[in-house]
């Protein structure tokens, strides 16, 4: 998620070692021992051939590709997946023994390579020269080879998302049928390889490309799902781990056990109404404190115009004629899915860009929401189906081992849960139908430790997690639950509002990343850090403190990393509240 920006089974047998004294090892051995890869040692056997693809800043790109298997985990398997690897060469690291950080900017579904090509610049001057970066298209993604696809041409898949039905109440038959239909579409377009595009085969990738670059030990900085793909590397392989960061984290047991992701959304409204805080607090800096000549007395009171604008909208679309070829219709769901969801990842720039678009909606000029947040807008980034690939090869409640099955028990199941987001919720009919109808059958044995239910799992060195105080699909719970559960961790939070620690520029939660990547040096108990830049900032307003030239630089490089749009990057194929 962070920019650029998402199963009958043969599950793990459950095995009872209460009456042993040593079960928590026991435990350990067994998982591990099913969850390894059978040819440990096979990605030191493939020779990378590095071409130059590219410079940033003076530090030059190269690329090549990595032949690994289908599947890792089989003696039988002699498919392959062809994955591209980037990496962008540091001037000191041949002083530390050319390490390589391995980086994955989330989805699941965002592409490893234009993340680095977009962001590596920025990247090179938060880490410092002692590491290259490198990342990677995850198999199934982008320029990987086989993508993860359902759709023969581009423009079915942008048809499927222009059609998809979003109302649970008056949609449900619709909802089924497509998602039955899109389920033996992937599998049939797929084959065999639809299976495989999961996460641990993914962990397993990672560990073939350590081992074909000829490196000991992970360095990694995993963003968003590349949290969850960085918790299962660790507990698949805790004696490789060394620098490990992961930052805006998901509830690895939900996302592998839960039919529902419902921990993911504990906070958005909270952050929704922090954008209207923070606008408040801002006075003329935001659009929206001033609407039809009408100026607030409070937060609260701008919050419920808004709030009682957007309810109106359900009922009532707002028609939109540009010209005879441009026109439609502004929704409550296209302004909240692709307007102001998106816009809680990153609020800068996007806060006060869609503070201006909806403070001219609410004083009658629509073209600019429109224009803005239109569903042609979205399904042009999609380029494949790997989220939903990931998404339902790796949870063990799809298709088969759903709860519910059928039309209306899925409808009725879905409406009686708890509304966890009043701003997003009730856009997630369609992914419940596209669980329930997955047809792939689970192929991994991988399932996840989390403390208390299983000890803290201890990992060569310690890992970092990080986490901002209010995240719109990572929360800070689920930062605190995978902290818990590895022994020797250090956490991190980032006093801010928006998807992981780069979405807000803050100087000393840069630094602390530094010492930790290149000295090993984790932040101490309780630490928190603000943030260094408005949510709604005043051009003319001089800097707040005098800072030293690399102090400089180094916002700067925080700030660039902030702007990057993280539609492309993060939302590659992401649904709602994934």
């Amino acid at each position: 998620m962070m920019h650029s920006e998402p199963k009958g089974r043969n599950g793990l047998i459950y095995i009872l070692v209460a009456m042993v004294v040593s079960s928590g090892l026991v435990a350990s051995c067994l998982a591990k021992e099913s969850q390894a890869p059978l040819n440990l040692n096979a990605g030191s056997k493939s020779k990378l051939r590095w071409e130059a693809c590219g410079e940033i800043n003076n530090h030059t790109l190269e690329c090549s590709r990595l032949d690994v298997p289908m599947d890792h985990f089989s003696k039988w398997s002699n498919k392959l997946f062809s994955i591209p690897l980037i990496r962008m060469l540091a001037a000191d690291a041949s002083t530390t023994g050319d390490r390589h950080i391995l980086m994955n900017p989330g989805g699941p579904g965002a592409s490893g390579v234009n993340f680095l090509r977009a962001g590596g610049g920025s990247l090179n001057k938060l880490i410092g020269e002692g590491f290259h970066l490198l990342s990677f298209d995850p198999r199934g993604v982008n320029g990987s080879i086989p993508r993860a696809i359902c759709y023969p041409t581009d423009a079915q898949r942008v048809e499927s998302f222009a059609n998809n039905p979003w109302d649970l109440e008056f949609e449900a038959g619709e909802m089924y049928t497509r998602a039955e239909n899109k389920a033996k579409a992937c599998k049939d377009t797929m084959g065999e390889y639809g299976g495989y595009v999961n996460t641990p085969q993914t962990a397993a990738d990672m560990d073939f490309i350590l081992d074909a670059i000829g490196q000991e030990k992970m360095y990694y900085w995993g963003f968003s799902y590349g949290t969850t793909l960085g918790q299962t590397y660790a507990q698949m392989f805790p004696d490789r781990v060394s620098r490990f960061i992961i930052d805006g984290v998901s509830n690895l047991d939900e996302w592998y056990n839960a039919f529902l992701f419902e921990e993911s959304l504990i906070d958005t409204d909270r952050i929704f109404a922090g954008f209207v805080e923070e606008c408040f607090k801002a006075k003329e800096a935001c659009a929206l404190n001033t609407i039809m000549k009408k100026s607030f007395n409070s937060p609260g009171e701008l919050k419920s115009y808004i709030d009682d604008f957007l309810k109106d909208l359900e009922e009532e679309p707002i028609p939109v004629y540009v010209n005879n070829s441009n026109y439609g219709a502004i929704t409550r769901r296209k302004l909240v899915t692709n307007g102001i969801f998106i816009a809680l990842y990153k609020p800068i720039p996007t806060w006060p860009l869609l503070a201006k678009n909806l403070a001219a909606l609410l004083n009658g000029n629509s073209t600019p929401v429109y224009n803005a947040y239109s569903d042609s807008r979205v399904s042009s980034i999609l380029v494949d189906e790997a989220t939903s690939f990931v998404i339902m090869n790796d949870n063990r409640k799809t298709g088969l081992e759903a709860p519910v099955h059928g039309i209306k028990p899925i409808q009725n199941y879905t409406i009686s849960r708890p509304e966890i987001s009043a701003l997003i919720s009730k856009y997630q009919g369609s992914d419940v139908f596209d669980r329930a109808s997955w047809s792939i059958s689970t192929t991994h044995s991988f399932h996840p430790q989390y403390h208390p239910k299983f000890p803290r799992l201890k990992t060569a060195e310690p890992i970092l997690v990080l986490s901002t105080t209010w995240d719109p699909v990572c929360p800070l719970a689920s930062a605190k639950k995978a902290y818990n559960s590895f022994e020797g961790a250090g956490f991190l939070e980032q006093k801010s509002y928006g998807h992981c620690i780069l979405s807000m520029p803050s100087l000393c939660t840069a630094k602390h990343i530094k010492r930790y990547l290149n000295e090993g040096v984790l932040p101490e108990a309780g630490a928190t850090c603000g943030i260094d830049a408005e949510y709604f900032p005043v051009p003319e307003k001089p800097p707040a403190s005098a800072l030293s030239e690399e102090d400089k630089e180094l916002l700067t490089a925080l700030h660039d990393l902030a702007t990057e749009d993280v539609i492309s990057s993060f939302l590659s194929g992401r649904r709602v509240g994934l």
